[in-house]
C-alpha cells in the first residue's frame, strides 16, 4: 500500500516530467513538396529524403512535426527560429555558418539546362548565360548563386516542375536543376528527359543535399541528430533508403554519356 509520502513524491515526479516535456516542444521539420520528399500516389516511388529523415529522427527518439512549405518560406524559418530542421538543403560557403549541418542525404551536381531543340542557345561559360531568360526556384541554392554572380534576368517560381513547363512553353530559355532531380521529375510526370540538355555545370554549388538545423538549436538535440545519422550510415540504412535517388543520377549520367569515374557515390 502506497503511503502519503510516497504518493506525494510520485505526484511531484509526474509533475516535473510533465513540465519538462512542456518545455520541449516537438522539433519543426521543414521541407518542400518535391519527388525527393513526397511519395508518388500511383507508383509509390520517391520520397526517399523524407523516409530517411523520419528514420533518423525516430532513431534519435525526438518528437517532430513535419511541414511542407514553399522553399523560400521554409528557408527563412530555418534561419530565424531555434530547433528547426530543414531538408534537403544544398551546402555552400555562404550557407556554411548559417546552419548546423547534420549529414549529407545525397551527392548532387547542378547544371543549366535548355531544350534539346534550342540550338540557338550557346553557353560556353557562366557569363554567356546572362543574355538568356533563366527560370529559378525561389531562394534555392542556384537562385542565390546566380544573384551573387550578378544575374538579373531571373524569373523565380516555387518548383522545378514549373520551370520545366515554362521552358517547354518558351517562356524561359534555360533553367538550373540537379542531375537526379531532373530524372526523378521525368519518371513521375511522364516527361521525356531527352527533351532537355545540360549546357553548363554549376561548379560553385555542386556538392550535396543535406539535413540541417537552425544555428542556435539545442546542442543536446544536435548531438542526438549527429549520432543518429552516423548510426544509420554505419548500419547501411542511409544507403539503402537513398539508393533509388542515386540510381536516378546514374540514369542521368548515362543519358549524357559521362564516364564511370566521375559518377557520384553516397558519402557520410
Amino acid at each position: 500500500m502506497v503511503n502519503h509520502r510516497t504518493l506525494l513524491m510520485l505526484i511531484i515526479t509526474a509533475t516535473l516530467v510533465r513540465d519538462v516535456k512542456a518545455e520541449q516542444p516537438p522539433l519543426v521539420l521543414l521541407t518542400e513538396a518535391t519527388p525527393f520528399t513526397l511519395t508518388a500516389d500511383t507508383s509509390g516511388n520517391g520520397g526517399e529524403a523524407t523516409a530517411f529523415v523520419k528514420q533518423l529522427l525516430d532513431n534519435a527518439q525526438l518528437d517532430y512535426e513535419l511541414t511542407f512549405e514553399p522553399w523560400k518560406r521554409a528557408y527563412r524559418k530555418a534561419q530565424s527560429n531555434d530547433n528547426v530542421l530543414i531538408y534537403p538543403i544544398a551546402r555552400d560557403t555562404a550557407r556554411e555558418k548559417q546552419f548546423r549541418w547534420i549529414g549529407q542525404l545525397i551527392p548532387v551536381t547542378y547544371y543549366l539546362f535548355r531544350l534539346t531543340t534550342r540550338d540557338d542557345i550557346k553557353v560556353v561559360n557562366l557569363a554567356d548565360a546572362k543574355t538568356w531568360k533563366i527560370g529559378v526556384v525561389n531562394e534555392h541554392i542556384h537562385h542565390q548563386f546566380l544573384k551573387d554572380k550578378g544575374f538579373e534576368n531571373l524569373q523565380a517560381v516555387n518548383s522545378n516542375y514549373q520551370n520545366i513547363q515554362k521552358a517547354l512553353l518558351g517562356r524561359i530559355d534555360v533553367f538550373p536543376m540537379s542531375d537526379g532531380g531532373l530524372m526523378q521529375l521525368c519518371s513521375r510526370d511522364d516527361l521525356d528527359c531527352s527533351s532537355f540538355k545540360p549546357i553548363l555545370r554549376l561548379d560553385g554549388i555542386s556538392n550535396g543535399l543535406y539535413l540541417a538545423a537552425a544555428l542556435d538549436s539545442d546542442q543536446k538535440i544536435i548531438k542526438k541528430l549527429n549520432d543518429s545519422y552516423q548510426n544509420l550510415v554505419a548500419n547501411g540504412q542511409h544507403e539503402q533508403v537513398l539508393r533509388q535517388r542515386l540510381l536516378r543520377i546514374e540514369e542521368f549520367l548515362s543519358l549524357i554519356h559521362i564516364s564511370e569515374p566521375t559518377r557520384p557515390r553516397l558519402i557520410s
